[in-house]
């Protein structure tokens, strides 16, 4: 049936209470009614369900109590008549057939009636029977003998898809949908037949298998989600009718192997077999059920299949479900999210003045040596240190900016073996974002694909450029970082000479860059290598300088302190010229005073050199303001001698070594450090031992409690 015009009545709708009847069984209701009013005016609305199988031919209505028709109207193709009884009869000459709707109009002694109804079919026979009401908004009284509102599970925003996207006659397809009420119900119809109920998810989405019946002449099939209050989304294809065709190599659904934990923002390629050229869904859903993402891709012509899963840096950590399906046989995988940084350091304020101090808090990895490393707004290298980290894993040290300093956004980089941290503050300024561009490798070969660590803002447009040793640019180009504000740019070798190039990435006021080469080798005959100075201080920048006798090679540099311990390995190489610099080392301020050495190495040339380290070598100390204390009494702690900003663990342990207490203190820059601790009350009286280290060096005093 055709829709009909809307019905014209005087009837201003405010904020009516709509009741409607049968909500007990909505999805297997035959007929939805409402009726909707205000004053005297009222239209009921009768909708044949798509699950029914009789059309509506009559309808028959009357009120309840003592209340009357005045008038009524119908939609064209409708007639009605008033009996004596007071039951208006309403007949159709076209039926409403499942899935379409008829509108009445009626006008009543008094407001807001109880309207029952009947709808009959051609022989008769009642298809189905309730009552009806409207109850304005000013009317408080609801009465408890009718039926609550039906509940809405479609939005307007709400939508579905199938996989394939377009199924074939007698084929199982898979539905996808989203932006639905959660935890609601929804009956999914064929062509007017109901096929199955199915439960909307905690966020909204829907994921089921369906089978299409067998479709003759390619004809065109409607496909129908309906809530309990009869809202309904549609779709209509076209459905081809193809011949069942055995597929010659049916491959059994597989999935590789994939790694236990992965972190957020990292990227895991799952990788199997499957049927040639069908259809596959992953869904990535949480251990409660609840889905994150649903997509979809084709296997190739081989039979494989391969997918790159990005875990979100916005995901909640623990474990995530993969499950690969084929409409078949389902593939599932277990994969726990972990945090992406085990180095995770700040600073407590975002800007400071030169001159002042910095405060960097936050965790690392728990008892390993952590080497921080600050650069100014140019890019200088203006700190280096070490940085001890307990058990705890909790990090606490100060920085001081020197006067003079030059203004901008300065970069705080923590390592730990293969693990790193960054953090940004400004000086002189509020910090900008910015960008942090790094090869994954010096060199690469002349057949390699390059591949550039873009870092930067979420989902930002970066823009490239790239330019060659001569300082021409090769090409331009833009990208957009993902999610996680990562990206891997590559290059083609190829298309390149051998040398060396210079990556600029730009984003708005933020740069950075990276120099890599490509075909590069060791071997550099001859090598000569000098500093500019033959003595620094501890915290100095030191400039390295040198030659090789052949040009255009890479070489390792190594610079070990006078234990012999190596401090930085840098890789580089030197250029057309044959010459190679090294302008970004910074001496750490808690450096061992001595004789250093700088090895150059290609192939099977080496040349060292040595340059001093000089300053001040003090002890660590440790001291109490007294030798004899009273329980609950306060003692005065203090020490001198340690690595500069380094954290001292002061630990007190009784008579029979057993440890009471536990303090950590951060040393300032000159080395000195002083702390407070309250005696506890109930210690027993006797001597203590008191113990200080820095991760350097340890020192320990004693005392007595009376």
């Amino acid at each position: 049936m055709s829709s009909y015009p809307v019905l014209v009545f005087s009837i201003l709708l405010i904020s009516s209470i709509i009741f409607v009847s049968n909500f007990g069984t909505s999805f297997a209701d035959e007929v939805i009614a409402t009726s909707t009013g205000f004053e005297d005016s009222t239209i009921l609305e009768l909708k044949n369900s798509r699950g029914n199988t009789a059309n509506i031919d009559t309808v028959r209505i009357w009120l309840s109590g003592d209340n009357e028709f005045k008038s009524f109207k119908t939609e064209e193709g409708w007639i009605g008549k008033n009996t004596p009884q007071g039951v208006i009869v309403f007949t159709s000459q076209n039926e409403i057939d499942p899935g379409q709707s008829v509108k009445f109009g009626i006008k009543t002694i008094e407001n807001n009636p109880i309207i029952n109804w009947k709808a009959l079919d051609s022989t008769g026979e009642i298809i189905s029977s309730a009552s009806t009401t409207v109850t304005d908004s000013k009317t408080s009284e609801i009465k408890p003998e009718l039926n609550q509102p039906k509940i809405v599970t479609i939005k307007e925003n709400s939508n579905f898809r199938f996989i394939p996207e377009k199924p074939s006659s007698n084929s199982e397809f898979r539905v996808v949908g989203e932006e639905f009420v959660p935890n609601q119900s929804l009956d999914f119809y064929i062509s007017n037949e109901l096929q199955k109920s199915i439960k909307v998810d905690e966020n909204g989405k829907i994921l089921f298998t369906s089978k299409l019946p067998i479709i003759l002449n390619d004809e065109r099939t409607e496909f129908i989600l309906r809530d309990s209050g009869g809202n309904e989304k549609t779709l209509s294809i076209r459905i081809p009718q193809v011949e069942n065709r055995e597929i010659a190599d049916i491959i059994k659904l597989s999935l590789g192997n994939t790694p236990k934990e992965s972190k957020r923002g990292d990227v895991v390629t799952l990788e199997g077999m499957a049927t040639p050229n069908t259809t596959l869904t992953i869904t990535s859903k949480y251990t409660s059920g609840d889905i994150i993402a649903i997509d979809t891709i084709q296997v190739g012509f081989d039979g494989k299949w391969s997918y790159d899963n990005l875990f979100a840096p916005d995901l909640d950590l623990g474990v995530i479900s993969i499950e690969i399906d084929d409409g078949k046989s389902k593939a599932l995988r277990n994969i726990e999210v972990i945090s992406a940084k085990l180095i995770n350091i700040a600073t407590t304020e975002t800007s400071i003045e030169a001159g002042n101090t910095i405060v960097v808090e936050g965790s690392a990895i728990p008892d390993i040596e952590m080497s921080v490393i600050i650069e100014d707004a140019i890019g200088t290298e203006i700190f280096s240190r070490t940085v001890s980290v307990d058990e705890s894993g909790l990090v606490n040290f100060n920085v001081e900016i020197p006067r003079g300093s030059v203004e901008g956004t300065y970069i705080l980089s923590a390592f730990q073996g293969n693990e790193s941290g960054i953090a940004i503050f400004g000086v002189g300024q509020q910090p900008e974002p910015i960008l942090i561009v790094r090869p994954i490798q010096l060199n690469f070969a002349a057949s390699e694909t390059v591949s550039i660590e873009i870092q930067g803002p979420a989902n930002a447009q970066v823009s490239i450029i790239l330019i060659d040793s001569a300082d021409r640019e090769k090409f331009s180009d833009t990208l957009n970082l993902g999610p996680d504000g990562k990206e891997i740019y590559k290059i083609e070798s190829g298309e390149l000479t051998t040398g060396a190039f210079t990556l600029n990435a730009k984003r708005g006021e933020s740069s950075g860059s990276a120099v890599f080469t490509i075909g590069l080798t060791t071997g550099s005959g001859a090598i000569s290598i000098q500093t500019t100075r033959e003595d620094y201080k501890q915290g100095e920048q030191i400039l390295i300088l040198g030659n090789t006798g052949a040009i255009n090679v890479l070489l390792d540099i190594t610079i070990s302190d006078s234990d012999g311990n190596v401090i930085k390995k840098i890789e580089t190489f030197s250029d057309k010229f044959g010459v190679f610099k090294i302008d970004n080392f910074r001496i750490p301020l808690d450096a061992t005073l001595g004789t250093w050495t700088i090895n150059a190495k290609s192939g099977g040339n080496f040349k060292i050199t040595e340059f001093s380290v000089s300053g001040e070598n003090l002890e660590l100390s440790l001291s109490t303001d007294k030798n004899n204390y009273d329980k609950n009494e306060l003692m005065n702690i203090s020490g001198s001698g340690s690595r500069t900003s380094a954290t001292v663990t002061i630990k007190i342990f009784n008579s029979e070594g057993i440890s009471i207490s536990e303090l950590n203190i951060t040393a300032k820059g000159n080395g000195e450090y002083a702390t407070i601790w309250q005696i506890p009350a109930d210690l027993e009286s006797g001597e203590y031992n008191m113990t200080a280290d820095d991760g350097a060096s340890n020192t320990s005093t004693k005392f007595t409690i009376n």
